[in-house]
C-alpha cells in the first residue's frame, strides 16, 4: 500500500512530475521468529528527503517491516532507526512510529466486542 502524496515536499513534488515510486511486493509473513540473519529485508528506502514529511518512506518501510514480521512493532522500529544516522530523522521516526502502533492499539481495542455486564 502506498500513502498518499502530500506535494507540498520535494521528494512528493518530484513524484507528481513523473518520478518513479516502487510499489512494495506481497512479502512472506510468518517471520518474526526468525533470527536476524535469516530474514530477507527489504532494501532500504533511498528516495528520502529527509524534511519530515508525514508520509515519509521510512514509515512506509517500517510499517512492510512490521508486517514481514508478524506486525511486530518494536522489532522493526529497532531494525528501522539502526539504519538511521541522522539524529533529527532518527528522533522524528521514533516518535511517528510510536504514535502508528498507539492509533493500531486503539482502532483494535475500539473493534473489539465489550463483554456484556
Amino acid at each position: 500500500m502506498l500513502a498518499a502524496l502530500c506535494f507540498s515536499c520535494p521528494r512528493c513534488l518530484l513524484l507528481r512530475r513523473g518520478g518513479a515510486r516502487l510499489p512494495g511486493t506481497p512479502l512472506p509473513r510468518g517471520l518474526a521468529d526468525q533470527t536476524a540473519e535469516e530474514i530477507v529485508i527489504p532494501p532500504e528506502p533511498t528516495t528520502c528527503c529527509m524534511s519530515g514529511c508525514a508520509n515519509c518512506v521510512w514509515l512506509d518501510y517500517a510499517q512492510t517491516l512490521s508486517k514481514i514480521l508478524d506486525n511486530n512493532d518494536e522489532r522493526a522500529r529497532e531494525i528501522v532507526l539502526s539504519r538511521i544516522t541522522d539524529p533529527n530523522l532518527k528522533m522524528f521516526l521514533s516518535l511517528e512510529l510510536r504514535n502508528l502502533k498507539l492509533m493500531r492499539e486503539t482502532a483494535a481495542a475500539a473493534e473489539e466486542p465489550k463483554a456484556p455486564n
